[in-house]
């Protein structure tokens, strides 16, 4: 008998359990409902369990919103079963849990359920079910069913090794799933000391401090836990400067040291390079010393650092991290040093390498180094219509990006279809009561596997609806019938028009932004703070309206669509005028603000490079992505808007640097 006994007839009873009548007749309408499943969901966050209940009791039995109700009762009673034994595996039975999952199949909540479900099967080793359930995920895994995949491969003997280190290479806590797999891994030998040193090391380079200690500390009863003091390695991360002075007098693992120079390493990177080139020569092992040089280079790299390729190369692609390998190509890029730039691409990962960024440098690479048959097979694989690198390689073989050919209408059965699929019509129902990220995750999961027709009647009941990031979200998704107008929506045409016509900024690229920036979502608000379709910031709200005259601004007025078209498109203008009228520049000032591109520009000195390179150069995630993306989305606008092709290349120009 398993702790879940019966579970499955508790929750078909939720009623009875709570001692509430089930008659509710009132409960017909809408809004009410509509009420009630936010104080449902309140109450759920705030692990409120017997007002969760009271309230659940009073939901429809045919309600829209009964998946979630149901699903999250169940956590309810999971989670304190969880708590009243909190040292074992608790592993729910396929009689327990399967009838709620086939009663709310194909719900976002079940989705979730599954997953945790597979987790727990994988960690007990229980792979006939773990592989029947596996094949019903509907949706990409999250890291702990990646983790779970891995500890199946392992069993079948197909453990691949690069899936492993990027596990490894992880900079943030681990999944519990993914850190019984590196137990297990390590138990047998599939997983080395220096391994799981890395994991420790790629934690503490990401300021992750606490949680390298915590790793530690699960693996206690192993030989490496034992070998390891979590205080010396909490003095280590805390305190690097007396570990340094200490130096190899500390007995036992390098990890300490290690742990120490890669914090030292991110205030001064120099400083370590010099002591693994003099003092340190030699005294640390192989695999600590060559991470070391991987992290050096990439700190080095964020800052455009020409010696970062050289640090890079005293390393092992092997034992860097995804993010590291795509710092050393970016190191060759920043000194256009080609055949460094093929040699780093083609060490990638299998999968990373395949990645069309680097299928198209691959490209430039070989065309650089005269072997123009080779590159333009690597920019067929990468050419694309609609991503920036995927228009990059369709340039360089010669073609003009177009737009694809406009699919049949839609017949009134699919767009029926659409307005009465189950799933969609609860995505609708959630985005109503204001749980967005319930709608948002609904709407996803219904149109990870639609084809093309499925795609495009969902993105169009989504637009019909005002869901214009998921409208987008699915029209993305086709494969071979691609709707332009559904993909680079306009609405608010007519603001757009009048607002870009008076500030003088161009239509296409400011429609290109919102796209990246809210995708039309008028309410979105970032968490540090940006509103509305431009995602102004308070602060640069009251700053523009001051400069432009906007007498009458109030803060409240910032989500309001003239106002905030009226303060992002001055704001994108004053931006575009004091960084050379380059897009590039001025995009990624008006993400990252204005006075980084003003520093970059002085770290390429008396330089010049083409815009790809510096939008790939771009040492934030986020805004080198956001950049690419809104001068991707610009071709693709003007193509609709003006059926105008100004070539992506043509549009990114040339960045000059600054003194």
């Amino acid at each position: 008998m398993t702790i879940f006994q019966n579970i499955s007839r508790w929750i078909s009873f939720p009623l009875m359990a709570a001692g509430i009548a089930l008659s509710q007749p009132a409960l017909a309408n809408k809004e009410v409902e509509a009420e009630l499943m936010k104080q449902i969901k309140s109450a759920y966050v705030d692990g409120a369990y017997d007002k969760f209940n009271r309230l659940a009791a009073q939901m429809p039995e045919k309600s829209v919103f009964r998946p979630h109700v149901e699903i999250w009762q169940f956590r309810f009673f999971q989670k304190g079963v969880e708590k009243k034994f909190p040292d074992r595996e608790v592993v729910w039975s396929k009689s327990e849990i399967l009838p709620l999952l086939n009663k709310h199949e194909s719900s976002w909540p079940a989705e979730t359920l599954r997953r945790d479900w597979l987790e727990q099967l994988a960690r007990t080793a229980q792979w006939d079910e773990f592989a029947a359930q596996r094949s019903q995920l509907r949706y990409r895994p999250d890291q702990g069913v990646e983790c779970a995949d891995l500890m199946y491969a392992a069993e079948q003997g197909q453990l691949v090794r690069y899936k492993l280190n990027a596990v490894l290479s992880a900079d943030k806590r681990l999944p519990r799933t993914c850190r019984v797999m590196l137990k297990n891994l390590y138990k047998v030998g599939g997983v080395s000391a220096q391994d799981l040193d890395r994991h420790v090391l790629q934690l503490v380079a990401n300021n992750q401090l606490s949680e390298a200690v915590r790793f530690v500390e699960d693996f206690s009863e192993t030989a490496w836990g034992k070998a390891i003091v979590s205080s010396s390695l909490r003095e280590a991360t805390t305190n690097p400067d007396k570990t340094l002075k200490a130096g190899l007098t500390i007995t036992g693992t390098d990890l300490y040291l290690t742990s120490a120079l890669a914090r030292r390493a991110v205030q001064d990177y120099k400083d370590v390079a010099g002591l693994l080139e003099g003092t340190l020569s030699g005294k640390l092992s192989t695999s600590s010393e060559q991470w070391l040089w991987s992290h050096v280079g990439y700190r080095a790299g964020l800052v455009w650092d020409r010696n970062a390729l050289v640090y890079f190369k005293r390393s092992n692609p092997e034992l860097m991290s995804q993010e590291q390998q795509e710092w050393k190509v970016r190191s060759a890029l920043l000194l256009e040093d080609w055949p460094a730039v093929l040699q780093a691409t083609n060490e990638m990962n299998p999968v990373l390498k395949e990645d069309k960024a680097w299928v198209y440098w691959r490209g430039r690479a070989l065309a650089n180094t005269g072997k123009m048959v080779e590159a333009r097979q690597e920019w067929i694989k990468a050419r694309s219509p609609f991503s920036f690198y995927g228009k990059l390689a369709d340039e360089e073989l010669g073609n003009v990006v177009t737009a694809p050919k406009r699919p049949e209408l839609l017949t009134a059965a699919e767009l029926d279809w659409a307005k009465k699929h189950p799933g969609l019509v609860r995505a609708l129902a959630l985005y109503d009561v204001g749980l967005r990220t319930d709608g948002f995750w609904e709407f996803n999961l219904q149109v990870a596997q639609m084809k093309d027709r499925e795609l495009l009647a969902a993105a169009t009941w989504a637009e019909r609806n005002q869901l214009y990031d998921r409208a987008i979200a699915a029209a993305d998704r086709t494969e071979i019938e691609h709707d332009l107008s559904l993909r680079y929506l306009t609405p608010f045409r007519s603001n757009m028009q009048a607002k870009t016509r008076e500030i003088g900024v161009d239509e296409s690229w400011v429609y290109g932004l919102i796209r990246q920036e809210s995708r039309f979502v008028t309410i979105a608000r970032s968490g540090v703070g940006a509103s509305g379709l431009m995602q102004v910031m308070p602060a640069t709200a009251k700053y523009v309206a001051k400069k432009i005259g906007l007498s009458d601004f109030q803060p409240a007025d910032i989500t309001e669509i003239e106002t905030n078209l009226t303060l992002g498109t001055s704001y994108l203008k004053m931006v575009f005028e004091q960084h050379d009228q380059s897009p590039v520049l001025a995009s990624a000032g008006y993400n990252a603000g204005p006075s980084r591109p003003a520093l970059w520009k002085r770290r390429l000195g008396d330089r010049k490079v083409e815009g790809a390179i510096f939008a790939e150069l771009i040492p934030f995630d986020e805004t080198r992505g956001y950049v690419k993306n809104v001068m991707s989305n610009t071709v693709a606008y003007s193509l609709l808007l003006n059926n105008a092709s100004t070539p992506l290349k043509q549009r990114l120009g040339m960045i000059y640097g600054s003194k």
